[in-house]
């Protein structure tokens, strides 16, 4: 055998390697990963070209005739289903699995199983209708062979038109699905391609091709397990469903990365391509060379900050693992921009710091001023004779404890809407009701409230803010009475997961078409034509609470306010059946096995 020989040969024996170490690599996924359809169909694609390069070296490097056409025929046990197996890969590497049917395996698979056994047979030359053996200057020996017309249709034309079938599906959703996929699929095209481009330019002589000298069509091999190895390695689809992700990412506002367990970027849809675009990455790149906040092990409780080009970007980050047989094999993360939200946040932080220096100013200089002033406005009344003037006097100190009144209620809503934690707790309701009943009572004289005969053992959802939501249903029941005789009673309802408190008046009443108004609800707030922010505050301090408030009629006349309360028991039922489903949804989207 001389250097000739092997001169020749070592493309073809490069073409060998490279596709039994993408052999061994599949199969170290397959035993890692467990079976999935990507690896079984490139594993099969794999075996073909392994068969093909490993059968043409053998055929180069012997130059016994005989010896050379047995290894011509073997070597198309890889090249004759080629064709189909790579249309089946394709199939399965652009999210078509479901059209892989037994009908469809047997029909494709058919044909180059026909053209093996008449390639073997060869029956009035229909495969291969001459052979002659030419021996070079160089004292090479050649095989020359003259194909028939069941080579010519049932492998050259079969497997073109299945090749080019499956290169048309993978560019078309290339380009389909963006720019970020284009480039994996022109060099999987290219593998595909590359035995065709040889043979059609060996046909043509085009060099280094010559149709009389040696055939160089298998060492195209050799092109198409590099560009395919370089698509493995470089976008890993063997370790993620490639263009599969995308029909889902592409559907997302937000920027989806995915990874491979090594932490690159493997697969991203265009607003992904975009933002990486920003921070001058590309797939490929490691994600923290993006960022060190996109880590994807590390939790993510709120927006991140990151820089670009000293411009802040805030992101919320969603990392989700993707796991097969108890392994980490990769990250999806989800990106959505909240730069905007979180500038509004801060003007909200802002604006709470503000109102919180208002009802310190409420609370400390405008009371204790008009506690000045009414205190000063009763003594005065005591010294002054002239009717005049007393009844000047009386309007300071209607309006002075109008003002007090309405500068408690404010403070209380206010605090309320700052309350930054959840400060509801198993509260006692009868000591508050019965204080609140009484101190209105005392403070009203011509008024009737009456309680219950017997104080309920009823415990709720409240805080400190319970005695509020009493004193101005209390109140309002009472001001706006247009009897002489206002009478309030009072009831407590403890059902089974709740409990109800009654506040019923003979007063007017409330229409039904402003029932829901009086509580200030709806887009016009504190404009609407309620009874003032005495019942805005109930409504919020009580939908605080987890509970409602309404109002009903009473007979024969005036308004019932019923307070629905939350039991303590039944919001930790609740809690768990949150947290119930909460594991259930967990788990229903725990990622499988492909």
């Amino acid at each position: 055998m001389s250097w000739q020989y092997t001169a020749l040969a070592l493309p073809t024996l490069f073409a060998m390697v490279v596709s039994i170490l993408l052999g061994v690599y599949s199969l170290h996924h397959i035993r890692t990963n467990g079976r999935s359809p990507v690896l079984s169909a490139f594993f099969a694609v794999d075996i073909g070209l392994v068969l093909w390069t490993g059968f043409s070296a053998l055929k180069l490097l012997h130059t016994d005739p005989a010896v050379k056409l047995a290894f011509y025929r073997a070597l198309y046990l890889g090249v004759a289903p080629l064709g189909p197996l790579v249309f089946l890969f394709v199939l399965v590497h652009t999210d078509r699995v479901r059209k892989i049917r037994p009908r469809l395996l047997a029909v494709l698979l058919s044909l180059p199983f026909v053209f093996l056994v008449l390639l073997f047979t060869n029956p009035g030359g229909l495969t291969i209708q001459s052979t002659n053996v030419v021996t070079t200057a160089d004292g090479l020996v050649i095989l020359r062979v003259t194909v028939g017309p069941a080579h010519v249709v049932l492998q050259l034309l079969y497997n073109a038109i299945l090749s080019i079938a499956a290169v048309g599906i993978i560019l078309y959703e290339a380009f389909r699905l963006g720019r970020s996929y284009i480039q994996q699929a022109v060099l999987v095209s290219i593998g595909i391609a590359a035995p065709f481009v040889f043979a059609f330019c060996s046909s043509l002589g085009v060099p280094p091709f010559n149709p009389e000298g040696v055939n160089l069509v298998p060492t195209s091999a050799a092109v198409t397990a590099l560009a395919i190895g370089i698509a493995i390695f470089r976008y890993r689809f063997l370790e993620l469903p490639p263009l599969a992700y995308t029909t889902a990412m592409e559907a997302s506002p937000d920027s989806v990365l995915v990874l491979g367990p090594n932490e690159r970027i493997v697969h991203v849809n265009d607003r992904g391509a975009d933002f990486l675009d920003r921070f001058g990455s590309e797939v490929g790149d490691f994600v923290t060379d993006v960022s060190p906040m996109l880590d994807p092990r590390t939790p993510h409780n709120d927006s991140v900050r990151v820089d670009n080009d000293d411009v802040p970007m805030f992101l919320s980050v969603r990392s989700q693992r993707l796991v097969r047989q108890n392994q980490v094999v990769g990250w999806v993360i989800v990106l959505r921009d909240v730069t905007e939200l979180h500038r509004q946040k801060q003007v909200v932080l802002d604006q709470n710091e503000k109102l919180r220096l208002l009802n310190q100013i409420v609370r400390h200089d405008i009371r204790n001023d008009t506690a000045v002033v009414l205190g000063n406005a009763r003594l005065v009344e005591e010294m002054v004779d002239d009717e005049r003037a007393r009844t000047r006097l009386e309007t300071i100190i209607r309006n002075s404890e109008h003002t007090a009144e309405l500068t408690e209620t404010v403070r209380n809503l206010m605090k309320t809407m700052l309350e930054d934690e959840e400060t509801s707790r198993a509260t006692s309701i009868d000591g508050v009701l019965w204080d609140e009943a009484t101190e209105v009572r005392d403070g009203n004289p011509n008024a009737t409230v009456k309680l219950p005969d017997e104080r309920p053992d009823a415990t709720v959802l409240a805080d400190d803010m319970l005695g509020t939501v009493f004193r101005n249903l209390l109140t309002n029941a009472i001001r706006h009475n247009d009897t002489p005789e206002p009478t309030v009673r009072i009831s407590v309802e403890s059902r089974q997961d709740d409990v109800l408190v009654k506040i019923a008046d003979n007063g007017p009443g409330i229409p039904d078409d402003r029932k829901h108004e009086v509580f200030g609800r709806g887009e016009k707030g504190f404009e609407s034509p309620g009874t003032g922010l005495g019942l805005y505050l109930v409504d919020t301090i009580v939908s605080g609470y987890g509970g409602d408030v309404w109002v009903e009629d009473n007979a024969p006349r005036g308004s019932v306010f019923v307070v629905r309360f939350e039991k303590p028991e039944s919001r930790r039922v609740e809690l768990g059946r949150v947290a119930l489903n909460q594991s259930e949804s967990d788990s229903d989207r725990q990622p499988k096995r492909p």
